[in-house]
Formats: C-alpha cells, structure tokens, sequence
C-alpha cells in the first residue's frame, strides 16, 4: 500500500513519493548483506594471507545467509534478485583477476573457472537480442557453481596449484548449470 502523504493524487510530486518509496523498499537487511560483497571484492586485492582468506570467507557467508534471510524474513525484493548474483560475480572476476595478475593462479585457468558466468552473460545478451524478457531465479545447480568458486578461492589461497585440477571441476560444474538454466527458460 503507497503513502499519499497530504499531497493530491495524481501529481507530479505524489508521483515521486511513490517511486521513492517503491526504491527506498529494496532496501532490506537480505539486500544490504548483499551489497556488502561490493566493499569485499574491493579489500580482497589490498589484503593478503589470513586477512584475504577472511575476506572471501565473509564474501562467502554472505552469499549464504542473504537468500536465506530475505525467505525467512519474507524480504525477497526484485532488486535482491538483480543485486545478489552482481554481488557474487563482482567477487569473483576481482578476486580471480587480482589472483592471476599476482602469478597465483594461471591465466588459462580464468575461463574455466568462469564458464558459468562467461555462459550466462553470453546467453542473457542472446535473449535481450531476441527481444526476449525473461526472468529465471536463482537455481541450485547456479548456487552450487557459485560455492564451488568461493572454495576454490579459498584453495588458491591456500594452494595456488589447486588452480591447475580446481579449475575443470568448476567448468563442468558451470556446463552443468548452463545446461539446468537452458531448460527452465519458458519456451
């Protein structure tokens, strides 16, 4: 239900509340948790040793406890859906780049590694061109992928040659979930 304050319906100042309002609701704690991740992905390059490890740590949980929260709490908003996957691709593609650019991790690594997201980019661009508006919600097979990432950089940390054998595991992870997303796309 929209607030119409003293100010008479229909005009351009009613009109305002009511877009602020309906954005200002999307501020949620779900929502925040998820935003979190943009400062995250901002530090991982500026730490090292445990302090990196705590930082993807937290990225990680985060990404765990926001869905959950926004269910339990009822607090699913439209922009949690749009926020949360930026959030954990935003981590990912900084955390993996400052990984490679230090020597951590092998260049011919980073596809792999990012073969769902590299998929899905391409796919929503295919979409979009064939005038297609579709809206798919997140998916196990998609969240999977997104855990077996933070663990492999928490690997890489620990282990930067983990990348070598981590690395295919996640792209037939990712394949798997392009393949889960291609076939709950309403024809």
């Amino acid at each position: 239900m929209q607030r119409a304050c003293a100010v008479e319906r229909g005009t351009r100042y009613s009109r305002t509340l009511t877009t602020w309002s309906g954005f200002l609701s999307g501020f949620t704690v779900p929502n925040v948790i998820s935003a979190s991740r943009f400062p995250l992905a901002a530090l991982f390059p500026l730490t090292g040793g445990a302090l990196r490890i705590a930082v993807v740590a937290i990225a990680a949980w985060t990404d765990w406890i926001d869905g959950r929260f926004a269910r339990r709490t009822k607090q699913v908003t439209r922009l949690g859906e749009v926020l949360d996957p930026i959030a954990d691709k935003t981590f990912m593609l900084v955390a993996l780049i400052t990984l490679a650019a230090e020597g951590a991790l092998p260049l011919w690594t980073l596809p792999l590694l990012l073969t769902r997201d590299i998929g899905v980019a391409a796919g929503a661009l295919v979409l979009v061109a064939r005038g297609r508006n579709v809206r798919l919600p997140a998916r196990r097979a998609g969240k999977a992928v997104t855990w077996l990432q933070f663990a492999a950089i928490g690997a890489l940390l620990v282990s930067p040659e983990a990348g070598a054998w981590l690395a295919p595991v996640v792209a037939l992870a990712g394949l798997y979930a392009l393949r889960d997303y291609a076939r709950a796309i309403p024809d």
